[in-house]
């Protein structure tokens, strides 16, 4: 090999070396660009925690209006059994009144009169 060939090889090699070159600097991402992504992807997670928090507190809402609206019916609820169950004791006892005056009324035995005299 002459020196002419050889530079002439070199020549050659370099535009291909360049061009690998180009490419390994396109492959590489630059600082800003990480940057851009990284921030792109905060933003993100931002967006998606942010949804689904606000989705979750929606649905505490909705369980605490919902647990007070139940608490407040079973509160009524227990009232209202409560009545009812001192008028039904009410009446039991103005049933059991009325049956012992019937049966007062109904079997009086005759009072037998007794005399001194039948002693």
């Amino acid at each position: 090999m002459n020196a002419s060939t050889s530079a002439a090889t070199v020549a050659k090699s370099l535009p291909a070396e360049s061009k690998a070159g180009n490419f390994v600097e396109q492959q590489t991402p630059k600082p800003t660009q990480i940057q851009d992504d990284a921030e792109r992807s905060r933003s993100l997670v931002a967006r998606i925690t942010s949804n689904s928090i606000d989705e979750l507190e929606g649905l505490v809402s909705d369980l605490t209006s919902g647990l007070q609206k139940l608490q407040e019916f079973l509160k009524s609820e227990g009232e209202r059994v409560q009545r009812e169950v001192v008028n039904h004791a009410h009446l039991n006892q103005t049933a059991l009144a009325a049956i012992k005056e019937v049966i007062e009324t109904t079997f009086q035995l005759p009072q037998v009169e007794t005399s001194r005299d039948d002693i």
